[in-house]
């Protein structure tokens, strides 16, 4: 119960003894946002209103860097744009570039060869898993549980080995191009994944060992910041904030993208939409993840070598129709999309990008309203707020 709710004249805490609300500000310099945001960019800060210990009033400062992306791209042609989407997803950018090359592929009339298809997908769900270990790893940390941290960060760092194995480049070097791949799939990864996939595996079950069946854990994320499913749609939260909250929309299975549709994989759901159903439909996602890693490898194993590129690719070469086109995907925060305009030349018109950890900010002060002060970095670590993606 909060301050209010403990007086029958109405009066919080506060006013009660006397004293005037607590404002505190938590930037990204603070030692506990730095601890928690430092995976997903750390540019965010929050302005806390306070009754006691419980959160009255909540601002989220989205970001220090300004960057103006979406300008940026429209400063330039289509090609210039994609060392600015790889960043928007850091670890996942692989996920913000194929959102952004499907668009340009439609205005372009590109078709793709169906290894990179297969290849898109697979790395994309690899960076899916490789984010979900970031969040798990700077929830633990959130709440103080050193074990749990220390298994999702080695976790984590198996993921991202299995990713640059599989992509042959750094998460920010551009791996997936305008008309396909920049390679394929490397024979150590052909080999290796096996192993790989095991080891993710178990590491997954550790976690759950440690971690999501720990008291710890339970009593500190159950009834926090709980959500709605029609408060989440209202927010335009999406993505594992939205199928916690009890909604099993997913962009890969409601409206398959790539080869989605020839996939077998479930879609997680909970009930309460508090902190530990984030919590566990991200720890499910992981393991459908690793699942659907699994059913492309064997795809593209049984393909062999090949073209990952369209012939008619490349900068210079490829013209853009004159019109409007958006293109979506499931990023591992919620629906990332581009709304991209041309005017028949090779320079943007126009470029707008759907940012899933903006709508996620904006729903934070409606979700912590009430909560502990202690509720707030556990809240924005399962929110997965990616600093390039939500800065304006």
């Amino acid at each position: 119960m909060s301050g209010a709710e403990n007086t029958e004249e109405g009066e919080s805490l506060s006013e009660r003894l006397g004293f005037a609300e607590t404002i505190i500000e938590f930037g990204p310099l603070h030692p506990g946002v730095r601890h928690v945001m430092t995976s997903v960019g750390g540019s965010a800060s929050f302005l806390v209103e306070l009754d006691d210990d419980r959160i009255t009033g909540l601002e989220v400062e989205i970001g220090l860097a300004h960057r103006g992306f979406e300008k940026q791209v429209e400063s330039g042609d289509w090609a210039a744009a994609l060392p600015y989407v790889s960043r928007l997803g850091l670890a996942s950018g692989v996920l913000a570039e194929t959102a952004y090359c499907l668009a340009v592929e439609s205005l372009a009339g590109l078709a793709l060869p169906d290894r990179a298809i297969w290849l898109r997908m697979l790395v994309g769900e690899l960076a899916r898993v490789s984010d979900h270990w970031s969040r798990l790893g700077a929830t633990m940390a959130a709440i103080g549980l050193q074990e749990g941290a220390r298994v999702a960060a080695t976790g984590e760092t198996r993921a991202a080995r299995a990713l640059a194995g599989a992509t042959g480049v750094g998460p920010l070097e551009g791996y997936v191009k305008v008309g396909g791949v920049s390679r394929g799939l490397a024979d150590e990864f052909a080999q290796g994944w096996p192993t790989m996939a095991v080891r993710l595996m178990d590491e997954l079950e550790h976690f759950e060992r440690v971690a999501v069946s720990n008291p710890t854990c339970v009593r500190r994320l159950r009834d926090v910041a709980p959500l709605g499913v029609e408060e989440a749609l209202a927010w335009g939260v999406t993505g594992p904030a939205l199928r916690a909250a009890g909604s099993s929309m997913d962009l890969r299975r409601d409206h398959p993208y790539l080869a989605y549709g020839a996939l077998e994989f479930d879609v997680p759901i909970g009930e309460n939409g508090d902190g530990l159903d984030r919590l566990l439909v991200i720890v499910e996602e992981i393991r459908q993840s690793l699942r659907m890693v699994d059913q492309c490898h064997r795809l593209l194993v049984s393909l062999g070598p090949g073209r990952v590129l369209s012939e008619a690719a490349g900068p210079g070469e490829v013209a853009l129709a004159r019109g409007e086109v958006v293109a979506s995907v499931e990023s591992s925060t919620g629906e990332l999309a581009f709304l991209l305009s041309s005017d028949g030349t090779s320079r943007l018109r126009r470029a707008r990008c759907r940012a899933p950890s903006f709508f996620h900010a904006q729903a934070m002060p409606v979700m912590l309203r009430g909560a502990r002060l202690d509720d707030l970095l556990p809240t924005a670590a399962l929110l997965h707020l990616i600093s390039a993606e939500h800065d304006r």
